[in-house]
């Protein structure tokens, strides 16, 4: 059934939606009240709280054993011990990890740093309203896990490129990651993702949420935006950064065993809004894919989480609430959209609290090239880390038939 973009009941009628789609950012995990949730943890009830089904469904979507809540919950004591934990959490696996990699034992102690990895990153993350890491805690940690990644590369052999990327306010390092050997041709040129990151990421956590696509036989380049990973105290992220991408492009063009001709641009979340922007600034685009893009971020914004309010401040350079809402307006897609003219794929859940799900016909409605949208039927904005198969295989399959 073709996309019917005249209203929104009739867009979500024409994607065959039956469910009620999620229409308000908000809390990811229902709960109670802050102060009452200090109270319940203080009196060791987290697991009972937090151990249900759709805690569980958004850990288990990140790739992340959903036995973690219980374990994590009755730990917890007070929300500021949320870090902490995640990191007590982790230090067994990195300590494992690292013997086991002095005895040769590769895949064994690749299994321990993946899964340090993610809790780690949840540790950063967190739902964005209970739990989270505000960002200028962030960068030891950060940089601890950029180590392990890069542990976790050599040790799982990856065919990887650092390469630097200069464009008009500076410059950037981004990450070249070609597919296994045995998954290509020794001489047919690849088809290559520039990839975006989601706000408060960074170029090697998304990587690593990529291995489907390489698997799928596409090269990936992760680049660090302003404010993010090694540009942690850099200058801040301007809302028309897509001269970085567009730079990045050219650079990925000139690479040995890429195909210019297949360029793609993707990204999650703030990432996707990126991709969107790069894809209408830039010819060599010739596919966009994105994943759980929001399309203003002034919209609503008086009902969007703490955590995410305070990375976007952090992350911009703005600290009173005026100035903070003056900068968000500038974030959106509403003459960006019209610009785009390869094609398009917007891959969005249905229950996503943190870009809802109006942000898809927002952007679909203004595109004037070819637009697919998937839903992904009760998924929340894990969405924007398409680590496993059920969120990576959509976008793969466009991707096959497209670039």
């Amino acid at each position: 059934m073709a996309l019917d973009l005249s209203t929104y009941p009739a867009y979500l009628n024409s994607l065959g939606l039956k469910a009620p789609v999620n229409a308000r950012p908000g809390r990811m995990i229902p709960g109670p009240p802050a102060p009452v949730l200090d109270i319940a943890l203080h009196l060791g009830l987290g697991p009972i709280l937090f151990d249900t089904p759709r805690t569980r469904a958004i850990v288990e979507n990140v790739g992340l054993n959903p036995d973690l809540i219980r374990v994590a919950g009755r730990q917890l004591r007070a929300r500021d011990m949320w870090l902490p934990v995640m990191e007590n959490l982790a230090a067994p696996n990195i300590a494992d990890a690292k013997k086991l990699a002095a005895r040769g034992d590769r895949q064994r102690a690749i299994e321990k740093i993946r899964a340090a990895l993610l809790i780690l990153f949840v540790g950063l993350c967190g739902d964005g309203y209970y739990f989270y890491t505000p960002m200028a805690r962030r960068a030891n940690i950060v940089r601890h896990m950029r180590h392990l990644h890069a542990l976790l590369r050599r040790l799982s052999g990856a065919r990887t490129r650092r390469l630097a990327v200069r464009y008009p306010g500076g410059k950037t390092a981004g990450l070249l990651r070609l597919p296994a050997r045995r998954q290509v041709g020794r001489r047919r040129p690849l088809p290559a993702l520039l990839a975006f990151h989601p706000l408060g990421s960074d170029k090697d956590n998304f990587d690593w949420f990529l291995e489907h696509f390489r698997e799928a036989g596409y090269a990936t380049f992760c680049i660090d935006m302003p404010a993010h990973g090694e540009n942690f105290f850099g200058p801040r992220l301007r809302p028309d950064a897509e001269d970085v991408g567009a730079a990045a492009l050219e650079v990925l063009a000139l690479q040995p065993g890429i195909d210019p001709q297949r360029l793609g641009v993707m990204g999650g979340s703030l990432g996707a809004y990126f991709a969107h922007r790069t894809a209408a600034v830039s010819p060599r685009v010739k596919a966009c894919l994105a994943y759980a893009s929001p399309f203003d971020l002034s919209d609503k914004a008086e009902d969007q989480v703490p955590g995410v309010k305070e990375c976007f401040s952090w992350t911009v350079g703005a600290e009173r609430t005026e100035d903070i809402l003056a900068i968000a307006r500038q974030f959106n897609l509403r003459e960006a959209a019209k610009q785009e003219r390869c094609p398009v794929c917007i891959i969005h859940g249905t229950q996503d609290h943190l870009c809802d799900f109006s942000a898809s016909y927002e952007i679909a409605s203004r595109a004037p090239a070819p637009v697919t949208v998937i839903p992904l039927e009760g998924v929340d904005h894990e969405a924007a880390y398409p680590s496993t198969v059920e969120l990576a295989h959509p976008g793969i399959e466009w991707l096959n038939q497209t670039l």
